[in-house]
């Protein structure tokens, strides 16, 4: 950033207020919802008034063209014309003075300044407090008197905008006057005086109106790319801004339409989506539309970052309009049955996102043979790279440009399987043994994530799911279906094969504990049974319910080793030998996934 496009500037809180109020200080469109909570403002108010540090704001000055369309802040009235102003990094600190300060005509909290002693004109500071003004405290708090009583003074009466000239005595008496005349009941007009004064003074203007809040002021002249960037890069929101808002608003104004809206109409009523995004429009449509922008990245030839967002999508709609949402929406949906038939029917047991976004990108590609033995090896080789994705290092680093090596590659390979029926050049990189190695047995034992946590851990699970593992003790099959009902319903557990206590009680430290190789998929309640014992005395519970040779079966579904589970010594030495013999199994089973004939 040069000292031509942009210089630090400070402006005191009451000439923000000031601003806002008026319309001259507005949000670009693209901004998110206010949400914070009354605990998080009390604690800015309180940083603010103590002087600490608070963030420094993102200005751009409105061009004669503005930049971006404008919207009020939250609660604030609307103004006619144009704002002088957009606070593109900001908006939670700002609207929570506006809303502490009395901005809202019926606030569901009222915030008070709690004093040392207001009866000896003692007003440190000791705390920022909040409160329903239509519930328990907050209704006798309401009472000047009684808030005197307990040395709360309301922050709202600071803004003091509703002054009357009293007649009799010539003086202006604003918000902070009446509020001390009516708490002090019946004191005397100079003790009045003296309160509305000392408050006026301390908590108004030293505390609170006079303090700076500091600002980077883009200039007027800075473009809408430009401020973008910058944007992107120093954002500092309580609810993060994505490249997706903002192609959102820039698009509403070149074509007119909302794409969020758009998403939302196509697949507001989607299952297939509820199993992988969250259900709150706020957060399940910014997701998708992030999904769309890397896909239609990688359809352009650009690696699938957000700086290439704005041009990939300029070429998804190309002219007409939102023409291309609906294929990159199918193309999601086709991605995510492949995923769910390789073991992922869920968001939590998805392993990773990235190599999804090159599915569904050469998704359009393999939907035009018709030949089953073509249509079988584009399916042999598209499973091979996804899981050549998850279990190697492949996306680890420059994961963005190897993506669209990896979608060009792939493109090549899926038009030679059209020509010739078979790959003639070479493999995607992630095929590369020497630059991306399959895990084998050793490296498992040596290290893997928990199969909640890190990708390979979470692909060992999948790699399981999709051979329809069997509940140890119910005997049901994890299919897709099952394990999205117990997901909808919260019983979908990750069972410690060698229970946590079992092995604590060994002396074995968490990092082992947790092995990715020790966990498997079972129903809440099958987990609950098995949680605490030593896998050989639940082993013996099941067997009074079913034969050996099916619960032998339903273990090893999960590539867990029977025989070893009963092997003799201490549980430390068959713990080792447990996660020896299932990195054997897991390995072979890694290497069938990834190779491609």
């Amino acid at each position: 950033m040069t000292t031509q496009m942009a210089e630090y500037k400070s402006r005191h809180i009451h000439q923000w207020l000031d601003m806002a109020d008026s319309g001259a200080l507005a949000l670009p469109d693209f901004q998110r919802s206010y949400v914070w909570n009354p605990a998080r403002t009390a604690q800015y108010l309180m940083a603010v008034m103590e002087n600490r540090p608070t963030g420094t704001f993102l200005v751009l000055q409105s061009a004669r063209e503005p930049q971006f369309g404008s919207r009020r802040f939250n609660g604030m009235p609307a103004h006619a014309g144009q704002a002088k102003e957009l606070v593109l990094d900001g908006q939670q600190r700002l609207t929570s003075l506006w809303k502490a300060l009395g901005g809202e005509t019926e606030p569901r909290h009222r915030f008070y300044l709690q004093v040392r002693d207001l009866a000896t004109l003692d007003l440190k500071v000791a705390n920022v407090t909040f409160c329903s003004p239509k519930t328990g405290l907050g209704k006798k708090l309401e009472d000047p008197g009684f808030a005197f009583s307990k040395n709360c003074v309301p922050i709202d009466i600071l803004f003091d905008r509703k002054a009357s000239l009293d007649k009799e005595q010539g003086t202006e008496l604003g918000e902070i006057w009446h509020w001390c005349h009516t708490a002090m009941g019946n004191g005397g007009a100079m003790d009045v005086q003296l309160l509305d004064k000392a408050i006026r003074k301390y908590l108004r203007e030293e505390l609170l109106f006079d303090r700076h809040l500091w600002y980077c002021n883009l200039y007027k002249f800075t473009k809408t790319n430009v401020a973008v960037d910058i944007f992107v890069e120093t954002n500092s929101s309580s609810v993060p801004i994505k490249r997706f808002d903002i192609v959102v608003a820039l698009a509403r104004g070149k074509y007119g339409e909302d794409l969020r809206e758009k998403i939302h109409d196509s697949f507001r009523s989607s299952d297939l989506m509820d199993h992988y995004f969250k259900p709150d429009p706020e957060e399940w449509i910014p997701d998708m539309g992030e999904w769309m922008l890397r896909v239609a990245c990688l359809k352009s030839e650009r690696a699938p970052k957000e700086s290439n967002y704005q041009d990939a999508f300029e070429s998804m709609v190309g002219n007409g309009g939102f023409a291309g949402l609906n294929d990159l929406l199918e193309s999601l949906e086709d991605t995510l049955r492949i995923v769910a038939r390789e073991g992922s029917p869920t968001m939590r047991t998805l392993p990773s996102w990235p190599p999804l976004h090159v599915i569904a990108a050469i998704q359009e590609m393999t939907t035009v043979y018709r030949d089953p033995l073509k249509i079988n090896l584009l399916d042999k080789l598209i499973s091979a790279y996804y899981w050549r994705s998850l279990v190697t290092n492949r996306h680890e680093a420059q994961a963005n440009d190897r993506l669209l090596i990896d979608y060009t590659d792939l493109c090549r390979c899926i038009a030679e399987i059209g020509e010739h029926g078979r790959v003639v050049g070479s493999l995607p990189e992630v095929f590369n043994e020497d630059a991306h190695p399959v895990p084998g047995a050793d490296e498992l034992v040596e290290s893997l994530p928990w199969i909640g946590g890190g990708r390979r851990g979470r692909a060992v699970v999948a790699l399981v799911s999709r051979r329809g593992p069997l509940d140890w003790a119910t005997g049901q099959k994890f299919d897709v279906e099952r394990i999205r009902e117990l997901e909808d319903a919260r019983r979908l557990d990750r069972h410690h094969v060698f229970p946590r206590d079992v092995l604590k009680r060994e002396g074995i430290d968490r990092t082992r504990i947790q092995h990715g190789l020790n966990g498997v998929l079972l129903n809440r309640f099958t987990n609950q049974r098995l949680a605490k014992a030593d896998p050989q005395d639940y082993f013996r519970d099941i067997l009074k319910e079913v034969p050996e040779e099916e619960l032998q079966d339903r273990v090893e579904s999960h590539l867990v080793p029977y025989g070893v589970m009963w092997a003799n010594g201490t549980v430390e030495k068959r713990y080792r030998q447990y996660i020896e013999a299932r990195a054997e199994r897991v390995a072979l089973e890694i290497k069938r996934a990834t190779t491609f004939v």
